[in-house]
């Protein structure tokens, strides 16, 4: 039976429930515009400081169940228990490359004849997941140029090199020796990022890729 993954629970084998209907709000952008006194429009400066930001995103599972009316108050309980307030990991079964991230609240139980329903909503970070990290890895004689493509959200790639190594993006640079390590200021945005490297040796870049 398909259904939502919250953490280490599955919404039918661990509880029973059967999913009737889900929603997967979207993110609103947040936006930043100034007034113009005696001219028309906004001075909008949205991107002023990069690419666009995002609000939270809600996400809404409808869920019946045919246990025993007996057992109603029993499941409702272990529901609430298990997720109730809690930050997890939501994933879809219909998605399995992808997860969610938010904080979870089980609203009240109802009950329809022999049929229990409740709603469970997810308030989560914009962007969904890969559920798999992403690695570019290089062996460098001299120089190369090193291309990591990435989805839509921003991220920072771990770092990890052989021996010592000059790496260079977007107007930074900096010598770095041998180890494990990020640099903050290598944000990888949406689309082909190229990075720059001088030394001998290998390097790889690994990183999670996000989208909306």
């Amino acid at each position: 039976m398909k259904g939502i993954t919250f953490g280490n629970y599955h919404s039918y084998n661990a509880f029973q429930l059967i999913l009737a209907a889900k929603t997967i709000g979207t993110p609103s952008p947040k936006t930043e515009t100034i007034d113009i006194p005696g001219g028309d429009g906004v001075l909008d400066l949205t991107e002023f400081f990069g690419e666009t930001k995002y609000y939270n995103r809600n996400l809404s599972f409808e869920f019946s169940t045919m246990v025993p009316k007996s057992e109603f108050m029993s499941v409702f309980s272990a529901v609430q228990n298990a997720l109730h307030g809690k930050k997890m990991v939501i994933s879809l079964d219909e998605d399995p490359d992808w997860y969610y991230t938010g904080r979870i609240s089980v609203s009240e139980w109802k009950a329809e004849k022999n049929i229990g329903q409740l709603t469970i909503d997810c308030d989560c970070e914009p962007y969904k997941q890969s559920s798999y990290t992403t690695t570019v890895s290089k062996a460098v004689s001299s120089n190369a140029t090193i291309t990591l493509d990435n989805d839509k959200m921003p991220t920072v790639p771990i770092i990890t090199t052989t021996a010592e190594f000059m790496i260079s993006f977007n107007g930074y640079n900096d010598s770095y020796s041998a180890g494990t390590f990020t640099i903050p200021e290598l944000e990888l945005g949406s689309g082909t990022n190229q990075v720059y490297v001088e030394g001998y040796g290998s390097i790889s870049f690994t990183y999670r890729k996000g989208r909306l």
